[in-house]
């Protein structure tokens, strides 16, 4: 995907995609919905409610060596949770 430029603008809804260790060999991505007031990139996000987390092996995971499958799992959750927070796309 190329990079364009950033014109600074945001929706006030969105997702926080974050990883935990376990500790254990395996570790958790996790995907939370937040919110925040303004509509501009230098805003504070708060979140509203856990949405979904998977748990990888973390050897795989840190050489990027997931299944295109897991990859693709990932990817979908973020993205039809966006589209689910904003209402789709016009």
């Amino acid at each position: 995907m190329p990079l364009e430029a950033d014109d600074g603008k945001r929706s006030t809804l969105g997702v926080v995609v974050s990883l935990l260790d376990l500790g254990n060999g395996t570790c958790r991505v996790v995907v939370d919905d937040v919110h925040s007031d303004l509509p501009q990139r230098d805003t504070s996000w708060r979140v509203d409610r856990f949405y979904t987390d998977k748990r990888f092996d973390s050897r795989k995971l840190k050489a990027m060596s997931l299944q295109d499958s897991e990859y693709r799992e990932i990817g979908e959750a973020v993205v039809a949770r966006l589209l689910a927070l904003n209402g789709g796309v016009k």
